[in-house]
């Protein structure tokens, strides 16, 4: 075999590896919806980031505050339960979702319409949810990065971070609340012995 030719050979072999790789990747990264892989989001999770194109309503006080307590599947639908403060009060509420389907939006009751995209996800890990919040004819454009522990490394935040500028979203839009005391303690939020986050 010539030269010549054991170079494209070369050439045509890494050209295959690295398509195999990239489909890899986004097949991890972006789900198939084709595969019950949301089955795979059951469980405990924690609220790590919250990202709004209005920042006042992830702040404290803002309708899309919200921290998740943990994800359940039931009759193949997905349960999310949550906690919030309103009032001075620690506020437990639940929303559902169908499975979604090829290139559509899950849709969500909460606080109007909302059509969420999960577009990272890594099962005992993290995931990232994109979501369009349709109310009283403004739309909203927010994000969730939820942790399997409250603590997620600095490559995960930052992927959330491209994730939301991809979507339109700026870095001043996204709160860390990874800290916050409330993340970590859902049982005393909801029995209201804790305290606000500004003392947290």
């Amino acid at each position: 075999m010539g030269m010549m030719q054991l170079l494209l050979l070369s050439l045509g072999l890494a050209l295959v590896w690295g398509l195999h790789a990239h489909h890899t990747c986004s097949k991890e990264h972006q789900p198939d919806v084709s595969k019950k892989w949301w089955m795979q989001l059951s469980g405990t999770w924690y609220t790590v980031a919250l990202a709004s194109n209005v920042t006042a309503k992830i702040e404290e006080g803002g309708p899309l505050r919200i921290f998740v307590q943990k994800l359940i599947i039931e009759n193949g639908n997905l349960r999310a339960v949550f906690f919030k403060r309103e009032n001075g009060k620690c506020i437990q509420f639940s929303v559902s979702a169908n499975p979604p389907e090829k290139d559509s939006p899950m849709k969500v009751k909460y606080s109007g319409i909302n059509d969420l995209y999960i577009k990272s996800f890594k099962e005992d890990e993290y995931v990232i949810f994109i979501l369009y919040n349709h109310n009283n004819k403004e739309v909203t454009l927010w994000g969730h990065l939820f942790g399997r522990t409250p603590h997620l490394s600095d490559n995960i935040k930052k992927k959330f971070e491209e994730i939301c500028i991809n979507a339109g979203l700026k870095k001043e839009h996204i709160l860390d609340v990874s800290e916050a005391g409330i993340l970590r303690k859902p049982h005393l939020c909801l029995m209201g012995i804790l305290p606000s986050s500004s003392k947290e």
